[in-house]
């Protein structure tokens, strides 16, 4: 018995494996628009709540220990 072998120029083309994009909301996406605004406000609240501990770190030195059980606590959440 005799196989019949494909030449490599019938062969299908091969799928490349591509990298994942970062995300980039499109121009009609309604949701990413939200999605970014949400994002740029936690990011704002969260330096806000860490200058504001930092402040009153410094002001009392005994509040370090609230502030550290907090990130410990926050840390451990699943």
């Amino acid at each position: 018995m005799q196989t019949k072998e494909t030449p490599t120029s019938e062969l299908p083309p091969q799928e490349t494996v591509t990298e994942p994009t970062p995300y980039e909301p499109d121009k009609k996406d309604k949701h990413g628009k939200k999605r970014m605004a949400k994002r740029r406000a936690a990011k704002g609240l969260a330096w806000f709540a860490l200058i504001f501990i930092a402040v009153l770190v410094l002001s009392e030195p005994w509040l370090l220990l609230p502030a550290a059980a907090m990130l410990v606590a926050v840390s451990l959440w699943d």
